[in-house]
């Protein structure tokens, strides 16, 4: 297993990119992160109607875009003519990006205009047969060692894992699950190998304190990277970076480039 792509040691993760000031999952928002300084940018992939991996989180285009229904429903060329920046807006009243022809992008035109940038990709849609076309596309772009995959599903990261396993990769939902349980009953440290690099979870989650400096601790001590999401408050940085955690994934990669230049 590669960790080509943690050298050197990713602090800024850029939540679809500079995402508190640009459209999010745009290459407007990816630049932005990229001039910022980010060391990585978190980024989502659909697919479209026609097989394309689309640059998009949501599993439909209401959120986003002037249109209505399933990203699976429209093709490559369908998506690229709506509007992704059409909904955003910074205080609910103006729409600075809207007719700027900031379209969807896919995966393989991100991966190629920013040859030199590392991604941390979250294949959304629980569906294994899409890693063989998903891998292909990341070994055509001379991407493996600048790509790090996640996905809540497990069934997704064996699929990558078994045809790209130089790749590095985060823990599904259910990987994260069997961790932190482990580590509530006090049997973390017996636990031997993990086929993921790195555990992105929510500091969080419903009454648990799941990135608690005890559990990122023992983590680190296996070798395998904590990345927290999504932080967007500076004393909140400080405070996981305090207690441990390898890199943070935030909206706004300035403040968080601000916090850690003055550590």
């Amino acid at each position: 297993m590669s960790r080509h792509f943690l050298i050197p040691e990713p602090r800024i993760f850029a939540h679809r990119g500079d995402a508190a000031h640009f459209p999010e999952n745009t290459m407007p928002s990816f630049q932005s992160a990229i001039e910022i300084g980010a060391d990585v940018i978190e980024t989502d992939v659909q697919r479209s109607k026609d097989g394309h991996f689309m640059i998009f989180h949501d599993d439909t285009i209401d959120r986003v875009t002037e249109g209505r229904g399933k990203i699976g429903d429209y093709t490559m060329q369908e998506l690229k003519r709506l509007d992704a920046g059409y909904r955003y807006s910074a205080d609910a009243e103006s729409f600075p990006f809207r007719g700027k022809k900031i379209a969807i992008p896919s995966l393989e035109e991100v991966l190629r205009e920013f040859p030199q940038q590392r991604f941390n990709i979250d294949l959304k849609a629980d569906d294994p047969s899409q890693a063989g076309d998903y891998c292909a596309l990341i070994r055509r772009c001379n991407a493996v060692e600048r790509v790090l995959t996640a996905s809540e599903f497990t069934g997704n990261l064996k699929a990558v894992r078994r045809l790209l396993p130089e790749m590095a990769t985060s823990a599904s939902h259910r990987e994260v699950a069997r961790v932190f349980f482990l580590y509530r009953i006090g049997l973390l440290f017996a636990k031997r190998g993990m086929a993921a690099d790195a555990l992105q979870i929510p500091e969080f989650y419903r009454n648990w304190h799941v990135a608690s400096p005890g559990m990122m601790r023992q983590i680190r001590r296996k070798g395998i990277r904590v990345h927290v999401w999504t932080v967007n408050v500076e004393a909140d940085m400080r405070r996981l970076l305090d207690a441990g955690a390898d890199g943070i994934i935030t909206d706004d990669p300035r403040l968080l480039k601000k916090v850690i230049e003055s550590r």
